[in-house]
């Protein structure tokens, strides 16, 4: 009973597993995780480290679609470098190719940052090409040009920013015009896998609208079915609960007097060592008994006292 009573605690706790799905990240990472899982239903749960690292888990059951949501929005974002780190001096003095490969790509890392800071952008990757002077060509085109690619969450539509963005990235390199970049946005559209299917009623391949129709993000989903049937961890624990108070109403009875009646009325039959069947065991001092008297009394059960004679008194 006692060892029942222990592993009670252990399997509460394994009824509500989580699974680990980052580890590591800074806290505005792990908020962004947070966000972009909340706003599809599903909890996200931030655990702080020692090292003031934060750890991103969600419910065994959301696992899958967590996962499936962190690979659509790009998520965690990686960090950028800027042109100080790049060009922080250690060791030797470096070559001018050097110096123009770290500004280069210096330039770049900065510029995807600013773009990322957008209101529902997901991802930014900007490329510049800035070619080269040949002094013995000057007719040689050295025009700067630039390549930029941006994923952006469907629910925010990006298309009338188009010329905005553009000025934007040539306003960053020198000499680039807003006519030589070329921008590509890409809406986010995640379709996810729910575990376990949905009923056949529902619409699997268009899923939720879960935004604004214009680029809506589109869901598969099953929040329906999902919210008429209990999930596991609640029905695992709904189970355990019932079993504790089975347990809780046993060990209570067995307590309060059951155990001691038990002990009283054994299964056999026999009655326990001790115990009286009415009979008074003879003193030393009590006379026999006539023959006749002692049978009769062992057949009714009788308590049988010291035999008076009339006239012995006498």
């Amino acid at each position: 009973m006692r060892r029942v009573l222990i592993l009670l605690p252990m399997l509460l706790l394994l009824a509500g597993c989580r699974t680990s799905l980052f580890e590591g990240l800074d806290e505005d990472q792990a908020n962004r995780i947070v966000a972009a899982l909340s706003h599809h239903g599903i909890n996200g749960y931030k655990e702080r480290n020692a090292d003031r690292s934060w750890n991103i888990s969600v419910d065994d059951a959301d696992a899958v679609v967590a996962t499936e949501l962190a690979s659509a929005y790009a998520l965690p974002r990686g960090g950028h470098a800027n042109l100080g780190d790049l060009f922080s001096r250690q060791g030797l003095i470096s070559s001018p190719e050097e110096d123009r490969i770290r500004y280069v790509f210096g330039l770049s890392q900065e510029l995807s940052e600013t773009l990322e800071k957008m209101d529902g952008v997901l991802l930014a990757r900007v490329h510049i090409v800035l070619p080269e002077k040949d002094p013995m060509d000057p007719t040689h085109d050295t025009l700067p040009s630039a390549s930029v690619m941006m994923r952006y969450r469907g629910d925010t539509n990006l298309e009338p920013m188009r010329d905005r963005i553009r000025a934007l990235v040539a306003g960053g390199v020198e000499g680039l015009m807003p006519e030589r970049v070329a921008l590509t946005l890409v809406p986010v559209t995640p379709v996810l896998s729910f575990p376990g299917g949905c009923d056949n009623d529902h619409d699997i391949a268009g899923g939720n609208d879960v935004a604004s129709a214009a680029g809506a993000v589109s869901v598969t989903t099953c929040s329906e079915a999902r919210a008429r049937m209990p999930s596991r961890a609640t029905t695992v624990l709904g189970a355990l609960a019932a079993l504790v108070l089975l347990v809780s109403g046993s060990v209570w009875l067995w307590r309060s007097g059951l155990r001691t009646r038990f002990e009283r009325e054994p299964r056999d039959g026999r009655k326990p060592a001790g115990a009286s069947d009415g009979r008074r065991e003879p003193m030393a001092g009590d006379k026999p008994r006539a023959a006749g008297e002692a049978k009769e009394a062992g057949e009714t059960g009788e308590a049988a006292g010291p035999t008076e004679h009339p006239g012995e008194d006498a």
